[in-house]
C-alpha cells in the first residue's frame, strides 16, 4: 500500500467531504453541504492539506465519487479532480456513489451486514431512487448487479429479500406509503452518505481514469434530468 496520501472527494451527494487519507487512517476531513454552495470544494481541498501539513506534491493520486447524484454536484467534483490529476500528475480513481454508500454503511456497522444483502440506495428525486445489491463476502463486498434507477417499489423489493439497506437520503425522503415498520427482516440506515472511510474502502475496485476522458456517471439521461421530452429516433 502506498505511503503517500491520498485526496478523497464526494460531491455528488447534497452532503459532500473532501479528505485525505493514507494506509487506511483518514488524515483530515471536511464535511460539505453542497445544497448551500459547490464553491466551497477548492477551499475544503486547501483547509484538508493544510490540516494534514500535507502539499499537492506530497499526494499519491485522488479518488473520486463520481456519481450518480446531483448534476451540479457530481460535474463539480469531476472537474475539480480532473485539474488537479493533470496539473499535479497524480493518479485519479474512480467509485461509483453506491459503492461508496454501501462501504460506508457495511463500515459504520458491519454486524448489520452479515448473512443478508446490502443494499445501497440514493435519492435520484421525482419519487425514484438508485438501487444497487451488494453481498458480502469475507469482509469484501461484491456487486450483485448494476445500478438501477427505480421508483417506490425498490424499498418493497428490499423487504422481500431483507438485509441492510444503506440510504443516502434522510428518513423524509421516503414515500408514507414506504415507511419502515417493526418487524421488518431489513436493518434501514439512512442519512449514510459517503465517508471518508468508505470511499477508501470502495477505491480498492475502483476504476482507473484518464483525467481528459473521465466523465461523472449519470443513470439518467440528460433529458431526464431536466425534465425534457425524450427525442425518439
Amino acid at each position: 500500500m502506498s505511503t503517500q496520501p491520498f485526496l478523497l472527494i464526494n460531491t455528488a451527494t447534497v452532503s459532500g467531504v473532501v479528505g485525505l487519507a493514507r494506509r487506511g487512517e483518514v488524515l483530515a476531513q471536511t464535511l460539505l453541504k453542497l445544497t448551500a454552495a459547490s464553491n466551497t470544494v477548492v477551499a475544503a481541498i486547501d483547509q484538508v492539506l493544510a490540516e494534514a501539513t500535507c502539499t499537492l506534491d506530497d499526494l499519491g493520486g485522488i479518488v473520486l465519487v463520481k456519481g450518480p447524484g446531483t448534476f451540479t454536484g457530481s460535474r463539480v467534483g469531476a472537474s475539480i479532480a480532473k485539474a488537479i490529476a493533470y496539473g499535479a500528475s497524480l493518479s485519479l480513481v474512480s467509485v461509483t456513489t453506491l459503492e461508496a454508500v454501501a462501504w460506508s454503511g457495511f463500515l459504520t456497522s458491519p454486524e448489520q451486514a452479515t448473512g443478508g444483502p446490502l443494499w445501497a440506495l440514493l435519492d435520484a428525486r421525482r419519487h425514484q431512487f438508485y438501487v444497487q445489491e451488494f453481498v458480502v463476502n469475507d469482509r469484501t463486498l461484491l456487486s450483485r448487479g448494476a445500478a438501477v434507477c427505480i421508483g417506490a417499489e425498490a424499498f418493497d423489493a428490499i423487504r422481500t429479500r431483507g438485509g441492510m439497506a444503506a440510504c443516502a437520503f434522510s428518513s423524509a425522503a421516503v414515500p408514507e406509503s414506504q415507511w419502515p415498520l417493526e418487524g421488518e427482516h431489513v436493518a434501514w440506515s439512512f442519512d449514510a452518505y459517503p465517508s471518508c472511510a468508505g470511499i477508501l474502502a470502495a477505491s480498492a475496485g475502483g476504476c482507473i481514469e484518464d483525467p481528459f476522458t473521465l466523465e461523472p456517471l449519470y443513470l439518467r439521461s440528460t433529458e431526464e434530468l431536466f425534465d425534457l421530452p425524450k427525442v425518439i429516433s
